[in-house]
C-alpha cells in the first residue's frame, strides 16, 4: 500500500528589485515515509527568460536533498534554471532534470535563483504535495539503426578524422529531446560523435543513450550555467558549483574541473550569448568562437578568441551547435531560427579507436577544425620543417586566409574540390606566433576555422 498523503509543505519568499542575479536557498524538512513529493511555485509579473525581454520577473529552480548543499556534494539533485515550475522527486523517477531516488528525511533546500527581477519585486508562494498520485510517462523507444536513415555525407579527406556536434541539450535541461532521440538525431545526422551538455545537470547521460554497434560515440559533458557566464566541462562525471558568480567562486569551479582531469572551455563569449563577464578568471582549454549559426554575433566570439592567442595563450578553438529543440524547423539563411545539430561541425583527428578519450585528446592536442555543417568543407592544416600546408576539401568557390598575430598574412582562392597550399614559414612575416586558417564563402560568411600552428 503506498504511503498515504500528508499535510502540504507551505514556503513563500521574496526578492526585492535590484536583487537580479541573486540566488538564495529556501529550506523545507521533509518528514519520514514520503516515497514523493510534487513542488509547485508561482511568482508573479512572470516573463520569459530571454535576455532581451525585460519588464518583470524569471525565476530559476534547482534542489538539494537531505545530504547537504556542498560543492560538488552528493546533495545536489538538479536544476531546472526557469524551464519548470512544476517538479516531482520520487523514488523512481523524477521529472527530468532532477535525480530519481527515496526522499530521505530532513532539510532539503530549494535553490531560487533571481534571473531578472522587476519594478514590482518577485513574490513565490511554493506548495510541496507529499506522496501525491503521478502518472509516470513512458520512454520512448529506442530504434534499431538498420531502421533509421544516415545522411549521405563526403568522407574525410584524410584517415583518422571524425565530425561530431559537442555542444548539445536535451530534456535534463531545457531541451526537447531525451538522450537517446538526440542519439538518434546524431546518426542520422552523419555524425560521428556528440556531446551533451545539460545545464549544471545532477546526473551524467552515459546510462541513457544507445552505444556500440554503431552508434556515434557520446562525449558526457556538462554546461556549468552561472549568471556571469558558461563554462563547458568534458570528461568527468560530476558537477561543478554554479552559485557563487564571482571571479573568486568561478575560478575555484574551473579548478575543481581541472582537478578531475575535465576539458574545460568557455562558451560563447558574445552578447546573447550570454557573454563571460571575468577576463581575470583563468584555466580555459578551449574557447567556443563559433556557436550556433556563424551570422549570430559569433564575430565577437571569434575575436575573444584570437586575443587569447595573440597574448600567447595556447587555447584550442571549439564550437557547437548548442541545439536545445531538435524538431524546430531552423535553417542557416535565418541566423535567428533555433540552432541545428551539427551546425557548426567540429572535426577532430583521433589516435586509435574513437572513444570519449580519445576525441578530448585530440582536442587538447589542437588536432581539431570547424566547419560549417556536417558536410561542410574541411581543412587540414599542418606543419612539415619550415612549411606550413593548407588542404581545402570540398571548398570549391571559398576563399582560404591565413592569419597570424598580425592579422591577415596571405589569401587564396579555392578553385577545385581538393586543393592544397604550402607557406614557408620564414616569409609568413617577422613577429608571427602562431598561423590559423579560415576559409570564406562567396558572400563573406565563415565556412571553417583551423586551430593555430605556433611557429
Amino acid at each position: 500500500m503506498p504511503p498515504r498523503p500528508k499535510k502540504p509543505i507551505l514556503l513563500d519568499a521574496r526578492f526585492e528589485s535590484g536583487e537580479d542575479g541573486t540566488l538564495r536557498h529556501l529550506p523545507f524538512e521533509l518528514p519520514k515515509a514520503v516515497d514523493r513529493f510534487r513542488i509547485t511555485i508561482t511568482y508573479n509579473d512572470q516573463i520569459d527568460a530571454h535576455p532581451q525581454i525585460t519588464g518583470g520577473n524569471t525565476l530559476d529552480v534547482g534542489l538539494f536533498d537531505q545530504h547537504g548543499i556542498g560543492a560538488g556534494g552528493a546533495g545536489f539533485r538538479g536544476w531546472s534554471g526557469s524551464n519548470k515550475l512544476e517538479i516531482v522527486i520520487g523514488k523512481t523517477w523524477s521529472t527530468p532534470p532532477y535525480r530519481a531516488g527515496k526522499p530521505g528525511p530532513g532539510t532539503w533546500n530549494l535553490l531560487l535563483g533571481a534571473y531578472k527581477v522587476g519594478s514590482n519585486g518577485l513574490d513565490l508562494q511554493v506548495q510541496i504535495d507529499l506522496n501525491p498520485s503521478i502518472d509516470i510517462p513512458k520512454a520512448p523507444a529506442i530504434p534499431n539503426l538498420d531502421s533509421l536513415q544516415r545522411a549521405d555525407l563526403p568522407s574525410s579527406g584524410e584517415r583518422g578524422w571524425h565530425r561530431g556536434d559537442l555542444h548539445a541539450h536535451t530534456i535534463f535541461s531545457d531541451g526537447s529531446a531525451t538522450p537517446a532521440q538526440l542519439a538518434v538525431a546524431a546518426y542520422e545526422s552523419g555524425l560521428d560523435f556528440y556531446g551533451i551538455t545539460d545545464h549544471n545537470r545532477a546526473q551524467s547521460p552515459v546510462n541513457l543513450v544507445p552505444t556500440g554497434d554503431g552508434w556515434p560515440v557520446l562525449v558526457p559533458g556538462v554546461e556549468v550555467t552561472t549568471y556571469a557566464g558558461h563554462f563547458n566541462v568534458w570528461g568527468t562525471d560530476t558537477w561543478y558549483d554554479f552559485r557563487d558568480a564571482t571571479p573568486g567562486g568561478l575560478q575555484a569551479a574551473i579548478d575543481a574541473a581541472r582537478a578531475d582531469g575535465g576539458l574545460v572551455s568557455m562558451n560563447h563569449p558574445k552578447p546573447f550569448g550570454p557573454d563571460w563577464a571575468y577576463g581575470e578568471v583563468t584555466g580555459f582549454d578551449c574557447i567556443e568562437p563559433w556557436n550556433g549559426w556563424w551570422d549570430r554575433l559569433n564575430t565577437v566570439s571569434l575575436k575573444v578568441w584570437d586575443d587569447a592567442l595573440r597574448r600567447g595563450e595556447r587555447v584550442v578553438g571549439v564550437c557547437g551547435s548548442d541545439m536545445h529543440h531538435l524538431d524546430a524547423l531552423s535553417t542557416p539563411e535565418n541566423p535567428l531560427s533555433p540552432a541545428r545539430l551539427g551546425w557548426p561541425t567540429l572535426w577532430v583527428q583521433a589516435r586509435g579507436p574513437l572513444t570519449s578519450e580519445s576525441i578530448l585528446e585530440a582536442i587538447r592536442a589542437g588536432r581539431c577544425f570547424m566547419s560549417d555543417s556536417p558536410g561542410g568543407p574541411q581543412v587540414f592544416f599542418t606543419r612539415e620543417d619550415y612549411a606550413v600546408t593548407a588542404r581545402v576539401v570540398g571548398g570549391v568557390g571559398t576563399a582560404l586566409c591565413l592569419i597570424g598575430a598580425s592579422g591577415i598574412i596571405a589569401t587564396e582562392a579555392v578553385t577545385t574540390d581538393d586543393q592544397s597550399w604550402s607557406f614557408a614559414v620564414n616569409v609568413l612575416g617577422k613577429g608571427q606566433t602562431y598561423v590559423r586558417a579560415q576559409l570564406y564563402g562567396p558572400h563573406g560568411g565563415l565556412r571553417a576555422i583551423t586551430n593555430p600552428i605556433w611557429l
